[in-house]
């Protein structure tokens, strides 16, 4: 599997490489005469580019209404989840609680079977002695005074143990029958709690419903989008088409500014590494996003900024396969879902990235976590779910410190390869 993936890398960042030869302008009239000609195409497409741009904003405003209906309709599926958890929590502890005082009930049946015995065997021994016992009768047959004193306290004992044994019995019979009004009760208590777990379940399947008919919509949506980008850029790349000469005039413009850029590219760095330590200093000690009940949950904590999609990034737009998360540099990114770290290296524009593989109900995933600051864990490591693998950085192409989150179906071999919409699995 590890060799499969690293050929697919491979070819990927080959591919990302290509470039595509360029026609020849042999006198610099033919130069300044293509790059006249060059600008009348560029001023009339602009004009049309900025037109569909509009029409394209309009789009991206109906996918963030869509989206946030989505989010909202996550928090209703995360409440109903937690209500159904704590109801069956409280069904098991009752049903805990029945087994005890079934328990109990049993042992109160016994003793008051038992003490029915020891009843009847007075009775009988009652009946033997001719039918009836009379107290008074035993004090009068004393022979002293002592004797008399000894049979007052016999029959005193026997009468204070008919007593207690009486008492007991009306107890225990008063006990159980509490107790198996109490089962009953608590019986009835637990069809009610399953009525409403019926009913919990019900609304959430709906919600589930509500959300994957959004999301189906908002791909429907993107889809034209990607329609649009196609056009855009196939006009775009025709007014791209320069002569040879024009692009040996900019290699060597290019090679002229090299130690500019060079220059430029040490005070960025400096500015991006005074700009960590402001963030990190200024945002505190950061934490981990919140581990979700279920199979998956958020890779980091921050402000949902980009959805999966069509999007506008001010040359035509591209296709967006995952979803963007920003925070401060070094917030940690967690693993969506239980598995395995199949990837921990810079890859193309993602930066340094991380990718985890998983298989989840007999279904191969993978999930990528792009533009990471630092890696936390390491090829073949073994995650649990919530388990930190990385920071939050700024590395790649990338416009601000933020986690880009893709979720594939079966191995990973580039963006397009198996891609599905992450909110499909994840809450947001």
């Amino acid at each position: 599997m590890r060799k499969s993936l690293l050929l697919g890398l491979t070819l990927v960042v080959g591919l990302s490489f290509s470039v595509e030869p360029i026609a020849n302008a042999s006198t610099l009239d033919d130069l300044k005469k293509s790059q006249s000609e060059l600008n009348q195409k560029k001023s009339k497409i602009n004009s049309e580019i900025k037109t569909k741009e509009k029409d394209i904003n309009v789009n991206q405003t109906r996918q963030e209404q869509i989206t946030s209906q989505i989010q909202a309709l996550d928090a209703k599926i995360i409440e109903a989840n937690d209500k159904i958890e704590k109801i069956l929590n409280d069904i098991k502890i009752t049903n805990l609680e029945i087994e005890k005082l079934k328990e109990s009930i049993k042992e109160l049946e016994k003793k008051i079977a038992d003490r029915d015995e020891l009843i009847k065997e007075r009775i009988r021994a009652v009946q033997a002695s001719g039918g009836s016992v009379s107290y008074i009768d035993v004090l009068l047959g004393a022979n002293s005074f002592a004797d008399f004193i000894d049979r007052f306290s016999a029959v005193n004992t026997l009468m204070d143990a008919d007593r207690k044994i009486l008492q007991e019995q009306s107890d225990d019979k008063k006990a159980l029958e509490e107790q198996k009004a109490s089962v009953e009760e608590k019986l009835a208590t637990q069809e009610a709690r399953r009525d409403q777990l019926v009913t919990l379940k019900k609304q959430m399947d709906a919600q589930k419903a509500e959300k994957n008919r959004l999301i189906d919509e908002l791909e429907k949506e993107q889809a034209q989008m990607v329609v649009q980008k196609e056009k855009l850029e196939k006009e775009h790349s025709e007014i791209l088409k320069i002569s040879a000469d024009v692009q040996a005039k900019i290699v060597s413009e290019q090679k002229r500014l090299a130690e500019v850029a060079r220059q430029a590219e040490i005070a960025r760095k400096k500015r991006e590494a005074e700009e960590r330590k402001r963030q990190q200093a200024s945002s505190g000690v950061s934490v981990p996003p919140a581990v979700s009940s279920g199979t998956w949950t958020r890779p980091a904590a921050g402000r949902f900024t980009s959805g999966y999609g069509g999007r506008d990034i001010g040359e035509g737009g591209e296709f967006h396969y995952g979803v963007d998360i920003a925070n401060s540099i070094g917030t940690p990114i967690v693993a969506a879902a239980d598995g395995v770290v199949s990837y921990a290296a810079p890859l193309s524009t993602f930066g340094n990235v991380v990718m985890v593989t998983h298989s989840i109900d007999g279904q191969i995933y993978t999930t990528v976590y792009a533009h990471m600051s630092a890696f936390s864990s390491s090829v073949g490591q073994v995650v649990q779910k919530g388990q930190i693998i990385g920071r939050m950085g700024n590395t790649g192409r990338s416009t601000g410190p933020h986690t880009h989150f893709e979720i594939h179906i079966g191995y990973w071999a580039g963006q397009s390869h198996g891609s599905v919409n992450p909110t499909r699995y994840v809450s947001f």
